[in-house]
């Protein structure tokens, strides 16, 4: 069992609130697509996250179901979240940096089964040491067709990630803390985000952007960010 350690004192609590409930998702890796304009989708040049008004749901059933995992280690200051960045072996997001996660296979019972499988094949990071917390708002990515389930979890013991060497280069960690002041850039694109932009968050060196960037924008909104 981990000591828990909260630098914002009621991060972890915030975290644990401002997830979905797993009971909303379907056993297909993806959430009810009642609202068309929750759909968010990723353009193969810019890799940005725009809204998909015109989806229909004939549309959605014929994208594949996949699930990322949003791993959080809350035995360190500033509640690090764990991403990786891909190699240029992989088909697509070449070098970009990514939350581990995949397509749903026909065993999965769910985004979280599938997430936490595709963590266990890229990052040898143990299933039953993580806790699953909840769900965020659906992304779609053009380039592969993929329609992202986030999902959100705890370690609940140290883990020493070990990428696979194929599809994942190297892997690090962002404190939550961090990403909630980290200089933020929006950028209007054409098939932008919800509202036109594309956004990169700059970090420890590094950039984040695309889907992985649409899915941290709407985690740290939940937590409180404005912008």
């Amino acid at each position: 069992m981990v000591t828990l350690v909260a630098v914002i004192p009621d991060l972890l609590e915030r975290l644990r609130a401002a997830v979905d409930p797993l009971s909303g998702a379907r056993a297909d890796g993806a959430l009810p697509a009642a609202d068309p304009a929750s759909d968010e989708s990723t353009s193969a040049s810019a890799d940005s996250a725009s809204t998909s008004d015109a989806s229909t749901s004939a549309d959605r059933r014929t994208r594949k179901g996949a699930a990322v995992l949003l791993l959080a280690d809350p035995a360190t200051a500033g509640l690090p979240l764990l991403f990786m960045r891909r190699t240029r072996l992989v088909r697509s997001h070449r070098g970009q940096i990514a939350f581990p996660g995949g397509g749903v296979e026909p065993s999965d019972g769910g985004p979280a089964a599938t997430a936490l499988r595709e963590a266990k094949e890229e990052l040898g990071v143990p299933p039953d040491q993580v806790e699953v917390l909840g769900l965020l708002r659906p992304v779609t990515t053009a380039t592969s067709e993929r329609h992202l389930v986030p999902v959100v979890a705890l370690q609940r013991a140290p883990i020493q990630p070990v990428p696979d060497g194929f599809e994942v280069a190297d892997w690090f960690r962002v404190p939550i803390t961090e990403l909630l002041t980290a200089p933020l850039t929006a950028r209007r694109v054409p098939g932008g985000g919800r509202d036109g932009f594309v956004r990169f968050y700059e970090v420890g060196g590094r950039v984040i952007w695309g889907a992985t960037a649409a899915i941290l924008h709407d985690l740290l909104t939940r937590l409180g960010r404005t912008d």
